[in-house]
């Protein structure tokens, strides 16, 4: 997809906070008030499409929690970021209840069917659409969600989606973007082509988009609850179109998909507790990074835009982070996975002797002795997620490499606040763009069975989740929310959200500064380094010094994520950030 051009006021921050190395805390940097930028007292939504951020905003002010406000936020963003997520794909959630002071997690991320040959004989370059689909979870998630923790009846959450579908939209020009770039996808099915490419010319910005089908859909959701999609018209839809191209999906995978609910991964940074998502998903990677940067005391050397030997560290602790995930992340039901271990400052001090190696090869580390260090007492009072009691394998990885990559730029996340202070960051995806490009009952199939592959712990099977890069992430101050953020963007996820929260709460960024500084991505398979223009001249030498193979991208890039950020001030006020790289925006009250 097209990178999205440069905003002059991006690129003014970026010089700011280069200027202001280590603002404090109580001041944060003044910035324009925007669409993707405001404050409020009550209530905040901060998601990737202004009119998914007002659903949400909508069930605020109607006296709905955060969990409302979260659940009609994603039904709507399945509306109108079809490209990015969907009905027919999956994610996770980690939730903050104020009282009785609790953290939550739910796992919805897409599942292989029970059929075991199927699972295992998949080949992602040789598989139809179809079959790259795993058994979708979104529907089955948000309405767990809703049922357990919202408070609001489900035809109000679901009501501003339905509205979006039936009446339409205004196409917005990240969607034309990913209409143009897919037309293989989007054309091979007369039904899809009508709506995305009507007359055989993709939809433009400022098209508008109707989707009857879709809105039929949700109303059977609003009506019927999980079954109007994982049971009857529409799951014999989604069966009979996966089956036709070689899917082994059935109607029993679909009726008894499971949502999981996990107690959080947690960990202690810099007097914060942090909460995220567990494995097979992806929190251990930014916790790792965080505690890679603190043995390197990132806090000294300064922001990485102003300090050579500072992004020298982000860059080298990014990259060790991503090995240790490419060799030990997986499905934890039925293999050993150290995401504790991983977690921990003990195995950050212990993988800190390699901050400096050579970036040429980057292998994965030993964090088994620190699986079984003490947990700290806040995680131990959350209940948060435990070590695991499986046997170690006997090799760091085994098997093929994954047939096809995680979900690229085309996933989305949603943060909600609501006036008691409960909080849901919320990231989902449909895997690539437009899934796999199935289509069915109005809206487009995953493409997630793609991710497995790797170590043995991420290995094939039925019934099994593959890995993902998405970590819904929560930061508690004590006993209060402090941040909620999570990001779209496959492997670029963990290193957005570091970035956010380390320019956040470590160097007294606003929130809207913080989302927009220049990230980094280097590869843990090799030398090379991608950067968002921003960082110095003399750091990028540094790092050319260093063995890297750097390449500059241009600034806030579509491709290093989309981080949507509330920060809870000490005086209560909320902060919204939504960032600069998509076509997010802030809603509160």
């Amino acid at each position: 997809m097209p990178h999205l051009p440069a905003r002059p006021a991006v690129v003014a921050l970026l010089l700011l906070a280069t200027a202001c190395a280590r603002p404090q805390p109580s001041a944060p940097l003044t910035v324009p008030i925007t669409t993707q930028r405001a404050e409020a007292r009550q209530g905040m939504v901060t998601a990737a499409h202004p009119l998914a951020a007002q659903a949400g905003l909508a069930m605020l002010r109607q006296g709905g929690n955060a969990v409302d406000a979260a659940v009609a936020t994603a039904f709507a963003l399945s509306v109108v970021e079809q490209q990015m997520a969907g009905l027919g794909g999956g994610g996770a959630l980690t939730l903050w209840l104020e009282q009785p002071g609790r953290a939550e997690y739910l796992d919805f991320y897409g599942s292989a069917g029970a059929d075991t040959a199927w699972a295992r004989s998949f080949r992602g370059d040789s598989a139809t659409p179809e079959r790259q689909v795993a058994v979708p979870g979104t529907v089955a998630g948000l309405l767990e969600a809703h049922a357990r923790w919202g408070t609001l009846p489900r035809a109000a959450v679901l009501e501003p989606a339905i509205a979006l579908a039936r009446d339409g939209f205004v196409v917005h020009p990240l969607l034309a973007g990913a209409i143009a770039d897919n037309e293989t996808k989007l054309t091979r099915d007369p039904a899809v082509a009508r709506l995305f490419w009507p007359e055989g010319r993709p939809l433009q910005a400022g098209d508008r988009l109707v989707q009857t089908e879709l809105a039929a859909t949700l109303e059977r959701i609003a009506r019927d609850g999980r079954d109007g999609f994982h049971r009857g018209p529409v799951a014999d839809a989604i069966v009979a179109d996966l089956r036709a191209g070689g899917s082994a999906i059935t109607l029993q995978d679909l009726a008894e998909y499971r949502v999981r609910a996990r107690r959080p991964l947690c960990t202690v940074w810099q007097g914060y507790t942090l909460l995220s998502a567990p494995p097979p998903l992806d929190g251990m990677e930014v916790f790792q990074t965080l505690h890679l940067l603190d043995a390197g005391d990132i806090r000294r050397l300064g922001p990485p835009t102003g300090s050579a030997e500072s992004l020298r560290l982000l860059v080298d602790a990014t990259r060790l982070a991503r090995a240790d995930r490419t060799g030990w992340l997986g499905f934890p039901d039925d293999a050993a996975v150290p995401a504790v271990g991983l977690s921990s400052p003990a195995y950050a001090a212990t993988r800190a002797a390699a901050l400096r190696s050579s970036p040429d090869s980057t292998p994965a580390g030993d964090p088994w002795a620190a699986e079984a260090s003490p947990v700290p007492a806040e995680c131990r009072a959350l209940d948060g997620y435990a070590a695991t009691a499986l046997s170690r394998p006997a090799a760091v990885e085994q098997g093929a490499e994954p047939d096809g990559a995680d979900e690229t730029a085309q996933t989305t996340h949603l943060s909600v606040v609501d006036r008691d202070r409960n909080a849901v960051s919320l990231t989902f995806t449909a895997g690539v763009a437009f899934g796999s490009g199935s289509y069915a009952a109005g809206t487009f199939m995953n493409s997630a069975m793609a991710n497995f592959g790797g170590p043995v712990a991420n290995r094939r099977a039925a019934l099994r989740t593959p890995r993902s890069t998405i970590g819904p992430t929560l930061v508690l101050d004590g006993d209060d929310v402090r941040l909620v953020v999570g990001s779209p963007g496959s492997s670029h996820i963990p290193p957005a959200t570091v970035s956010t929260i380390v320019h956040t709460l470590l160097f007294g960024l606003d929130p809207w500064s913080a989302v927009s500084m220049p990230r980094v991505y280097p590869s843990d398979r090799g030398n090379t380094v991608e950067l968002e223009r921003g960082f110095t001249t003399a750091g990028l030498a540094g790092l050319r010094q260093a063995g890297y193979e750097v390449r500059v991208a241009p600034p806030v890039s579509q491709a290093f994520g989309g981080v949507h950020a509330v920060l809870v001030r000490e005086d209560g006020t909320l902060v919204g950030a939504a960032d600069p790289r998509r076509d997010g925006a802030v809603a509160g009250y």
